[in-house]
């Protein structure tokens, strides 16, 4: 018995309707690690039960988008097999998902190899917000940090994330910049310098610490933003 014209219509609906329902289902995740390697080594995401993916980790731009069922934990690594031929997924780090349809991944060296393991540290990816010539700070580092840039200031605890949009100090679009941290009750100038502002791009500032001596480093990531002919300073 041949289905009804109303019956094949009526799958082909719902059909369409899963897939919109399985697309809406992915989450995105970008990387980047830090302190950056050159090159950098690629490492594998578990995205499902003896499931991996292979994912690029940068140290200067965010990777590619990745897009992946929702995840209980990020969990990166790498396979390898071990002494009776069977695949093993060592485990180089591991933290809780956020949770949001967008998000970054920042990976925290613990040493100059893969292998020696990282900090996962997923923070909020959703940046409908974040327009041309904004600084977005995450502070990635076990530290209390403030600072000034152009006519802004920031705090921001271990974990705190703060976006701004300062009022350039200079003529060109330049931003005067004073960032300190607090060690033992007593706040420390680490770095002095400028920065320019420009609304073709995004700055990401992430703030770290060197895995071996704790050293406190910043790291601007410039993210271009489609070409707006009226985006101009």
């Amino acid at each position: 018995m041949q289905p009804s014209p109303a019956f094949l219509i009526a799958f082909a609906i719902a059909s369409l309707l899963m897939t919109g329902v399985h697309a809406q289902d992915k989450i995105s995740l970008q990387f980047l690690a830090f302190p950056k390697k050159i090159p950098p080594v690629p490492v594998e995401l578990m995205v499902g039960e003896n499931k991996t993916i292979e994912v690029q980790i940068p140290g200067n731009e965010l990777s590619p988008e990745y897009k992946v069922s929702p995840l209980e934990s990020i969990v990166v690594g790498k396979t390898t097999v071990n002494g009776e031929g069977k695949a093993v997924f060592e485990t180089y780090g591991k933290a809780k998902s956020i949770g949001t349809s967008r998000q970054i991944i920042l990976l925290i060296r613990k040493g100059k190899e893969n292998s020696d393991g990282f900090v996962v540290l997923p923070v909020n990816g959703e940046l409908a917000h974040f327009k041309g010539g904004s600084y977005f700070f995450i502070n990635a580092s076990s530290l209390n940090v403030a600072g000034v840039i152009g006519d802004s200031k920031f705090a921001l605890k271990p974990g705190q994330q703060h976006m701004l949009k300062p009022e350039p100090d200079y003529e060109g679009d330049i931003c005067q910049v004073t960032l300190a941290y607090q060690r033992d009750d007593r706040w420390k100038t680490f770095k002095d310098t400028r920065w320019p502002t420009n609304k073709r791009y995004r700055s990401l500032v992430f703030f770290h610490q060197d895995p071996g001596s704790g050293r406190l480093g910043v790291s601007p990531i410039i993210d271009m933003l489609p070409y707006d002919a009226s985006a101009t300073n």
